[in-house]
């Protein structure tokens, strides 16, 4: 039985999360953990760990407003890959969300990257999750674009920079520099 618990910045779950955190995304997609922390102590969003009958297995850190719910990093234990958790938690958070549009970003498809095969293979687990894009790409640290996915095949690109902008104060932009067009 899956369960989601919100996870204090205090907690024990933090030593699973920083290892986590630092072994499954690429280090060039990595924010200080200090402002992650941070933004989330100051009711901007949320880390939650999920658990697995009593066992830490991964976590999720969510940006959200009124409007809109960020998906920043999801990320289950390599350990428990292809168990199902991944997909159990997407489920999980429509339900927790409910009400907000639901978006996360996933790296843009490049025959030229080398990690493309894992794009593929990213894109299509949300797609089978009902994610789908929406028309709209973000180019973030390094030129790298990503696709903005949603639960809903149109994001008001509006709504979404009102949510970056109030998660990330002026003084902390430089952490996510970040352009959003518009295919």
């Amino acid at each position: 039985m899956i369960e989601i618990r919100k996870a204090s910045t205090k907690s024990n779950d933090f030593k699973n999360i920083k290892r986590v955190y630092n072994t499954v995304f690429p280090q060039n997609e990595l924010l200080p953990l200090s402002l992650l922390k941070m933004r989330a102590k100051a009711g901007k969003a949320e880390f939650c760990s999920i658990y697995n009958e009593e066992k830490w297995v991964g976590f999720f850190y969510t940006v959200y407003n009124k409007r809109m719910a960020y998906i920043f990093f999801l990320a289950i234990d390599p350990r428990y890959h292809s168990q199902g958790f991944g997909s159990a938690v997407l489920d999980m958070l429509k339900g927790r969300y409910a009400g907000k549009q639901i978006t996360l970003s996933a790296e843009r498809l490049d025959p030229q990257a080398p990690n493309n095969e894992q794009r593929i293979r990213r894109h299509r687990f949300y797609a089978k999750n009902g994610f789908v894009k929406t028309g709209l790409y973000t180019v973030e640290k390094g030129n790298e674009k990503f696709d903005l996915l949603s639960t809903q095949s149109s994001v008001n690109p509006q709504f979404y920079q009102q949510l970056m902008d109030s998660y990330l104060t002026k003084h902390r932009r430089h952490y996510l520099p970040y352009k959003i067009i518009k295919e």
